[in-house]
């Protein structure tokens, strides 16, 4: 719209939007239009104000900025002032009597933050589209996780319903000409019928053509040309030495280097941690916990720098599907305490027993051995180990960083293109080879049984009388019981996700609930350095935390990464792996998802503070530091009090609390008034009121009815 078709002064701007803002001119200058969750410019002829909701992202908050010095700068206004929800009586006289000749104080109304529905009350919803005599009918054939196969038939019509996040129309490339047509104006139909918000994003999708948000939604994804050919990847593979110079190749394998750091290894007691020696290093067992510290190598013969890599240490917990809470929480406190020792350059890394990812693999060789069974502990933990009498390996992958050897049932069955490595009573060790196992596999099972000993070797069919009398009968019983079969249970490291498929997002907390924000087509400036963001790859997630984020919030990181694995789209295994990285201190298997990365992006960075300060005129309102979406106890400061939701006063007074929304402890009330409110009411400011003693302080709350 041209600008010149409205009168330049006043005007009310609208800025919403956590991750990519929209600046929305409103018709009419009102309390109406006001949110805690947006940022609001009235443009006056001599003070342009940017008022900044309370629970805004740093987003919306350094847009907001931007656009008002565009405004002021293009129509001339004299001064910009940044006032802060719920401190409008904290400015100027002079501001005040500005504001007041458009926007009544004595009126003000701040709409509360709509709250967006929780991940976790979103399930997926199939419906099967058909048109019976003109009428356009829609079937639930499925709830929960979809699968590609869903999808039958190119002459069928489906819709997904993910609810806020996306309602999709899939059109199959055979379907009825009308219904092709027809296709939006019936989704969005289907979208009114639901009462579903008018903001609702609405897409149809064609078979064939599905976008990456389409197809995130299932676990797997087989594209096709336009001939209904299947599109195959290529299979390429990687030395771990030339990934530390291609970052997007050590992300795709998920490799920080080629393994030859220095690694020490602890075995987690449930009150004491004790260093395993290295020529035991290598044997877990499942009834345990063990920390691996790794320092990242940086020697010139493989080229690496600190720089390259911008962490020198690794620190993985390892956690046994048998190990007591005990154990897991003794583990999670010596992690943070190693983290919290060695300060920066470090990268912590949650993962859980068979589901190791490949880096961890590489510090082993590919030799990682896991028993089904308790670990010495304590004192024996410095003995020589004792490994079980007898037992069966099952070697899993077929390189350094996919192989490793884990325990399975003497009562297994034996697939033939799988390696075992078997003790027999007679402690006699056997590798025994399947006639479809490769020579990469083979190979891979002579080093890890090497560890164990003296060895033999027998391939499928040709077993020796010797062999066979060693091992025992039972194995030729379970050796016949998958005659034939080639297909094996799958054991093998998770994959990378492709790269359409990774997904960003951005965290916040509204009402005391975890809220995602997914970015499509994602940079390195979507991660802000106020915010923490989960990146999403498939076989792990990364937490990435910026340097601003206050201390609660960061040891909220965990927890966030577990919340998007068990409310996504496509089912995960909760057990997946958890790496926390900061701002700075990104690896390479990070910095390798965005494309073309800047390490010194952030040096020349400038937060939203500063930019107020340096833009702000004399006599606006004292800026306030509210770190947004934190998790705050029973007990505020006064950076806490920012954190709650407000509330107008009237209803805080009111006598009846079943009446209040959930959020409000009835003897906290103060804490949910605004500070003008609270100043208006107490006579004294909140960091004040918090000093007196509790007596005083409920005294007070009485006589003002908020009690």
């Amino acid at each position: 719209t041209d600008p010149s078709s409205y009168p330049q002064f006043p005007r009310l701007y609208q800025i919403k939007g956590k991750t990519t803002p929209q600046c929305i001119q409103q018709k009419a200058i009102t309390w109406q239009h006001f949110n805690c969750g947006h940022v609001m410019i009235l443009q006056t002829p001599t003070i342009l104000f940017v008022w900044v909701g309370r629970t805004t992202s740093s987003c919306e908050r350094l847009f907001g900025l931007k656009i008002g010095t565009k405004l002021k700068d293009s129509f001339k206004i004299p001064e910009m002032a940044v006032v802060d929800d719920g401190y409008e009586q904290s400015m100027s006289a002079d501001r005040k009597e500005v504001w007041n000749g458009f926007l009544s104080l004595s009126q003000r109304f701040v709409q509360p933050m709509a709250l967006t529905p929780s991940n976790a009350d979103i399930v997926l919803k199939l419906y099967q589209c058909d048109t019976v005599n003109g009428v356009f009918r829609v079937e639930l054939v499925k709830t929960g996780a979809l699968e590609q196969a869903d999808l039958y038939g190119r002459d069928s019509i489906y819709i997904i319903d993910y609810l806020c996040n996306g309602v999709w129309i899939w059109i199959g490339r055979s379907s009825h000409k009308q219904n092709r047509a027809e296709a939006m104006r019936h989704v969005r139909g289907y979208v009114i019928k639901k009462g579903y918000p008018a903001s609702t994003p609405v897409a149809r999708v064609i078979d064939g053509l599905e976008p990456a948000e389409f197809t995130s939604l299932f676990p797997s994804w087989i594209s096709s040309d336009v001939n209904g050919n299947s599109i195959k990847g290529m299979s390429e593979k990687f030395d771990a030495l030339t990934l530390i110079q291609r970052p997007k190749l050590a992300a795709q394998i998920q490799l920080m280097d080629d393994g030859t750091g220095d690694a020490t290894v602890y075995q987690i007691g449930a009150e004491d941690v004790s260093e395993i020696p290295k020529k035991h290093a290598k044997t877990f067992y499942s009834g345990n916990c063990y920390i691996v510290h790794y320092q990242i190598s940086c020697t010139s013969e493989n080229n690496i720098s600190s720089l390259s890599n911008s962490i020198k240490n690794v620190i993985y917990l390892w956690v046994g599907s048998n190990a007591s809470m005990e154990f897991r929480q003794t583990g999670e406190a010596f992690l943070a305490e190693m983290c919290s020792h060695l300060k920066k350059q470090v990268v912590q890394v949650r993962i859980s027993e068979g589901m190791e990812p490949p880096h961890f693999l590489q510090i082993f060789k590919g030799g990682l051995i896991i028993f089904n069974a308790k670990g010495s502990g304590g004192e024996g933990i410095m003995n020589i180990r004792k490994y079980p009498s007898s037992f069966v390996l099952k070697v899993v992958g077929n390189s350094t960083y996919s192989c490793k050897a884990v325990q399975v049932s003497s009562k297994t069955l034996y697939y033939p293109e799988d390696c075992y490595i078997l003790k027999a009573p007679d402690n006699e060790i056997w590798i025994w080879c399947g006639q479809y196992s490769t020579g990469d596999s083979r190979e891979m099972a002579k080093s890890i049984a090497s560890i164990l000993g003296e060895y033999n070797l027998v391939m499928e069919s040709n077993e020796t009388d010797e062999f066979f009398n060693s091992v025992g009968e039972k194995f030729l019983k379970q050796l016949k019981k998958t005659h034939g079969s080639i297909v094996t249970p799958t054991m093998n490291v998770a994959q990378t996700w492709e790269k359409q498929r990774i997904g960003l997002y951005m965290c916040s907390l509204e009402q005391e609930k975890f809220v995602l924000s997914k970015i499509f087509g994602f940079t390195q400036k979507d991660l802000r350095p106020e915010n923490m963001f989960l990146l999403d790859a498939g076989n792990i997630v990364y937490v990435w935390v910026g340097e601003f984020v206050g201390t609660d919030d960061r040891s909220q990181c965990w927890e966030l990464a577990k919340y998007l694995i068990n409310t996504h789209p496509v089912q995960r295994d909760i057990n997946m792996p958890i790496a926390v990285v900061r701002q700075g201190e990104e690896p390479i298997t990070f910095i390798g998802f965005f494309d073309n990365w800047d390490k010194k992006y952030y040096e020349n960075y400038i937060p939203f503070d500063k930019i107020r300060a340096e833009l702000e005129s004399p006599g606006g309102t004292t800026p306030v530091p509210v770190p947004r979406g934190s998790v705050h106890s029973d007990s505020a400061t006064g950076e806490d009090f920012d954190r709650y939701q407000k509330y107008p006063l009237d209803m805080l007074r009111g006598g009846d609390a079943t009446n209040l929304p959930a959020s409000i402890n009835p003897t906290r009330k103060e804490v949910h008034l605004t500070h003008d409110d609270f100043v208006t009411v107490f006579k004294m400011a909140f960091h004040d009121f918090e000093e007196l003693p509790k007596w005083k302080q409920v005294e007070l709350k009485k006589q003002n009815k908020l009690f």
